[in-house]
């Protein structure tokens, strides 16, 4: 199995992101970030603990706006999870059922999808997102170790790192505006964008 983080910033491109995950004839399963959805909730006034689940919530709702491009949604309590071709994760019951990651803004569904990750045995996020991987001093950088971005604002979530470093999964950092390059990198493994290393 995959496990592809589907970011909002890259939601104009989903139906050219599907036909090229599609075409790799693999078991693939996308986690959505918030979208726009949980940009609004950002803008809210409302505690950390609500807006956890709040942000869950808006994870289901990118969750089915996906689906309306042809991919089944799943919607699992547990992590025996098996299914053929593509599904999108809606999250909600499983991370009520799970409840095992701090109820905060560091955590995004960046850090949920290495969880997830790692409970189901997969050793790899991809996530693709609007930017080309981590960029340091200008330059994009093709690999690098979690622990070095452990408080460093990137494109990851802040707790992501840490949590790689824990759970030694590594995340691939993908520009989702560009469908080939996750192509490429299942069918190939490599494209242009940034792994980072947890293991």
């Amino acid at each position: 199995m995959i496990v592809v983080k589907l970011g909002g910033s890259v939601a104009g491109n989903i139906p050219n992101i599907v036909r090229a995950l599609e075409s790799t004839r693999k078991e693939i399963l996308i986690v959505p970030g918030g979208w726009m959805f949980a940009d609004l909730i950002r803008k809210l006034d409302v505690e950390d603990e609500k807006a956890h689940w709040m942000a869950i919530l808006a994870m289901e709702q990118f969750g089915y706006y996906i689906s309306n491009f042809g991919v089944e949604t799943i919607r699992p309590k547990n992590f025996d999870i098996e299914f053929a071709g593509i599904r999108v994760l809606l999250p909600y019951e499983l991370l009520i059922n799970n409840d095992e990651l701090p109820h905060s803004w560091d955590v995004t569904s960046d850090s949920i999808a290495i969880w997830i990750a790692s409970k189901l045995g997969v050793k790899e996020v991809i996530k693709l997102t609007d930017v080309d991987g981590i960029i340091l001093n200008g330059k994009l950088v093709e690999m690098i170790e979690a622990e070095r971005l452990i408080g460093i604002k990137t494109c990851l979530d802040s707790y992501a790192p840490k949590l790689m470093v824990e759970l030694s999964i590594d995340t691939f950092i993908c520009n989702g505006l560009f469908a080939n390059r996750v192509k490429d990198y299942i069918a190939k493994g490599r494209a242009k964008g940034t792994l980072v290393k947890g293991r």
